[in-house]
């Protein structure tokens, strides 16, 4: 374990300048990852099926032009985000609310391992004895922000503690981005918010990357590469969405038999591109 003071070599460049700066840091893994080009990622511990895809497709957007991606360990999109990116053979840096040993949440002790295994980073403010509590919580956001370029928030419901990290980066003069979220998914109500006051929409990771001149664009593979859904299916297709739709409403809203509609999920099915649910309910894979 390193200990770096406010000053040393070993200080991260990125937090010298946040207001508050910690003055000690305790550091486990690869912390070269420090002071790489990295992207906060964060969003609600309670999160929709939407949530997580979401999560999954801009980590993995991140991950493929070399973007270290930094959260915070919790349950819900944190976990996801440092997963799917160790998951893309990508570095993750975890911003952690306790000491060492006293690690939260417990179950994801095997994952903070998994992290340094994986030449990844953990870092914390506290002791090792420090037991995590809700004003640290608050605490290691500050981190978080101040390690990265700029803030992603996936998904984050009403009064999610999201949107004390989405302040904290824009305190720090840096950008926020936001996932739009449907109207009627509550836990996306904050993300929306966020994007009323001035975040900027996402739809891909090259809206975030454009933001950034110094970024070389030309490692970014096909980032907004579309879908090719055979026109025969596609009527189908576009009746389908994150939320789980019943076999008889898709045949009703497509005007077609329930043999037809069994038909062209099953080769949507089969291409990949839908996914089937328990009691003959779909959506898009």
């Amino acid at each position: 374990m390193y200990i770096a003071m406010y000053g040393d070599k070993l200080y991260p460049k990125m937090l010298e300048t946040i207001p508050n700066k910690p003055k000690r840091l305790y550091i486990k893994g690869n912390i070269e990852l420090l002071n790489k080009t990295g992207i906060a990622v964060v969003g609600s511990r309670s999160h929709s099926r939407y949530g997580k895809k979401m999560c999954e497709k801009f980590v993995q957007e991140l991950v493929k032009v070399g973007i270290v991606i930094i959260s915070g360990l919790a349950n819900g999109i944190d976990s996801i985000a440092h997963k799917e990116c160790l998951k893309n053979n990508g570095k993750t840096i975890a911003v952690i609310p306790c000491g060492f040993k006293n690690i939260f949440p417990p179950e994801n002790i095997e994952l903070l391992d998994n992290i340094l295994k994986n030449d990844g980073c953990v870092i914390t403010e506290y002791e090792e004895n420090v037991v995590a509590d809700s004003n640290l919580f608050l605490e290691r956001n500050r981190i978080v922000a101040g390690l990265a370029i700029c803030t992603l928030v996936v998904e984050a419901g009403y009064r999610s503690g999201t949107s004390v990290t989405a302040r904290i980066t824009q305190e720090q003069g840096k950008k926020v981005f936001a996932v739009p979220s449907s109207l009627e998914n509550r836990k996306g109500i904050t993300s929306n918010e966020l994007i009323q006051k001035g975040a900027k929409l996402v739809t891909s990771a090259k809206d975030i990357l454009e933001e950034f001149e110094y970024i070389d664009f030309s490692n970014i593979i096909k980032l907004n590469k579309e879908k090719i859904i055979n026109s025969e299916y596609l009527n189908v297709y576009k009746l389908l969405s994150d939320e789980p739709i019943h076999i008889n409403q898709i045949a009703k809203k497509a005007n077609i038999s329930i043999e037809d509609a069994s038909y062209q999920l099953m080769m949507l099915e089969i291409s990949g591109d839908v996914v089937q649910l328990p009691g003959k309910e779909f959506i898009k894979s």
